[in-house]
């Protein structure tokens, strides 16, 4: 009988091996053909997302053996200028790690980026953000937060037509003390009546009429009648205690009298804002110089505020502070798509980060000599707190410093950025309310910001020798612009300061200029009457819509007031006298006696 023959073990599966190595060479021969044009897709889609503009690449290239990606031609349209580019590139060189790409991580250990443009121009419009402030998308919710930010601040308007004043669009509802005295009058109302019974727990009138009996029965009594000189004595100690209790009674009606009177000045407040108003409906001249640098200045001032905090605020939703659970859009899906939400873990790689960069870039590049600059940033990540440092960046050229850091690493985010640029020169621009152009020429300008958690610092400064003016042909017969333009055709400097400090949903903003002081007098020479009588008028008209309501209420408090502070003195004076009396009468009694 024969052994049976041992199986044979099979490694490989050669039927299978040939398929396998034609679908390998199939993805292969599909990876030279397409990978490029998926990852150049991919990307001018991920970065229009990010931006809120276009983002155009002409090549890319992505060379996995050796961890390296090649862009040229890269263009990124600006989120804020129709036809503008915020930037573009000649070409941009990445050392990838390759290995965090198998957990779907981009770590960039080397980015160099040459010939880099700011500011020039394009065909077509590049804006996405701007131009769909109600959508879903961050950089869409980011520019209309911004724009609203940038739109509570009041620039005074420079008006300088005349004629008649009217002010028949003056609406009360609008007005803010009408209101304001409404509810104070309910509020003298309510604290009539917490006055009066609190006044009546107080129990004076019968401790004066048991006081009165007592004196009365001390004035017939003996000095032997003890039990009368003892209830006598109880009557004083009574007294003293109803004195407390009026002293007491008298705090609390100083305080609310205080509250009223505060009130009062509340109505004198709400009345000066609505003075204001309606002289902003009108729109009188503002001929103090502060007011008159705010008018020429102050719109084009905000603008570059509102950018920086645009991009500092696509910073903070981009890189948050903290290892807080992030939530992204999920997958496209017929049906509830939902939300990714991501935890972070502490000592791993951030989902993003860019270690390094060198950049190459050039200023005025249409110039005959264009000028090269060089900068640097490091540790740009989308998780900080798990990278562990800031954000860090600079540039250096002729007439440029430039630095910026954005800390996330801890709870309080801290975005700070400086810049000082020279030699570049501006487009002239028409001054608001005035028939006249100013050409700065080549001009020098200074941007500090500093944004810590809510509260933001910031200054914008231009300098420029070289200033033009331009008149326009409404100057032919206005008087009002031809003194104007003798103020400010001498001068040829020009020194602009803008500065916001404050809370970020409120701050503080101001201009001044080194033309304010000159155009004031000017204007101020000619103008003077009539801005006195047109105030004159709007204060009437204010007056006569809310004094029928504030009058009311003022005399209200006041006599409120008068009552209380009577009644007070009243209970004081008759609790002394009769505690004069009692001692008085006591002491006659007793004189001479001593009681044990």
């Amino acid at each position: 009988m024969t052994a049976p023959a041992t199986a044979r073990v099979k490694i490989f599966r050669w039927k299978a091996v040939g398929p396998l190595l034609v679908f390998f060479g199939i993805v292969g021969v599909l990876w030279i053909l397409f990978a490029d044009t998926i990852a150049r897709h991919a990307t001018q889609k991920v970065g229009t997302q990010v931006i809120g503009a276009k983002v155009e690449i002409a090549a890319l290239h992505v060379d996995l053996p050796h961890g390296k990606v090649m862009i040229r031609g890269l263009t990124v349209a600006s989120p804020h200028e129709a036809f503008r580019n915020l930037m573009q590139a000649d070409e941009l060189v990445a050392d990838l790690d390759v290995v965090p790409l198998t957990e779907k991580k981009l770590i960039i250990n080397r980015l160099a980026a040459n010939g880099l443009r700011f500011g020039t121009p394009r065909e077509t419009d590049g804006r996405v953000a701007a131009k769909s402030e109600g959508g879903d998308g961050v950089p869409s919710r980011v520019m209309a937060e911004t724009r609203e930010w940038a739109s509570q601040f009041q620039v005074p308007v420079l008006q300088l037509a005349t004629g008649k004043i009217s002010i028949d669009s003056l609406d009360p509802r609008k007005l803010s003390t009408i209101p304001a005295a409404e509810a104070l009058g309910a509020r003298a109302d309510s604290s009539q009546r917490a006055w009066k019974a609190a006044f009546d727990t107080l129990r004076v009138g019968p401790t004066l009429d048991s006081a009165n009996a007592t004196l009365e029965k001390l004035k017939h009594a003996r000095a032997t009648d003890l039990a009368t000189l003892n209830e006598a004595r109880q009557a004083i100690e009574r007294l003293k205690r109803a004195q407390n209790r009026v002293t007491s009674f008298e705090r609390g009606v100083k305080t609310g009298v205080a509250s009223l009177q505060s009130g009062l000045a509340g109505l004198d407040s709400a009345k000066r804002r609505d003075y204001a108003f309606a002289r902003s409906l009108v729109k009188l001249p503002t001929l103090d110089a502060p007011h008159v640098g705010a008018a020429l200045f102050g719109p084009g001032a905000i603008r570059p505020f509102e950018r920086v905090l645009y991009y500092t605020q696509l910073a903070r939703r981009y890189m948050p502070p903290g290892l807080l659970p992030r939530a992204s859009t999920g997958p496209a899906r017929v049906r509830r798509a939902g939300e990714d939400v991501r935890f972070p873990k502490e000592h791993a790689l951030p989902g993003f980060l860019l270690r390094s960069a060198e950049l190459s870039f050039l200023l005025r590049p249409t110039a005959d000599q264009p000028q090269r600059y060089a900068g640097h940033l490091t540790g740009l990540s989308s998780d900080p707190a798990l990278y562990g440092r800031p954000m860090l960046a600079g540039a250096t050229g002729p007439q440029l410093a430039a630095g910026a850091m954005v800390n996330h690493v801890h709870d309080i985010p801290v975005d700070t950025a400086g810049a000082t640029l020279g030699g570049i020169t501006f487009a002239a621009f028409q001054v608001p309310g005035v028939p006249l152009r100013l050409d700065p020429g080549a001009a020098t300008t200074q941007l500090g910001f500093n944004l810590k958690g809510d509260t933001i610092h910031a200054r914008f400064g231009l300098r420029s020798s070289n200033v033009r003016w331009v008149r326009d042909s409404g100057f032919a017969s206005s008087a009002i612009g031809d003194l104007i333009w003798r103020a400010v055709s001498g001068i040829s400097n020009l020194d602009v300061d803008a500065r916001i400090s404050g809370a970020l949903h409120s701050p503080d903003f101001a201009v001044r200029s080194n033309l304010d002081q000159a155009i004031a007098q000017r204007l101020q020479a000619v103008l003077g009457e009539q801005v006195a009588a047109g105030e004159k008028q709007v204060r009437a008209r204010v007056d006569s819509l809310v004094n029928d309501k504030v009058t009311p209420v003022r005399a209200r408090v006041n006599e409120l007031q008068t009552q209380a502070q009577a009644q007070i003195a009243q209970q004081h004076a008759r609790i002394d006298e009769l505690q004069k009396q009692l001692e008085q009468q006591l002491h006659n009694l007793t004189r001479g006696i001593r009681l044990p």
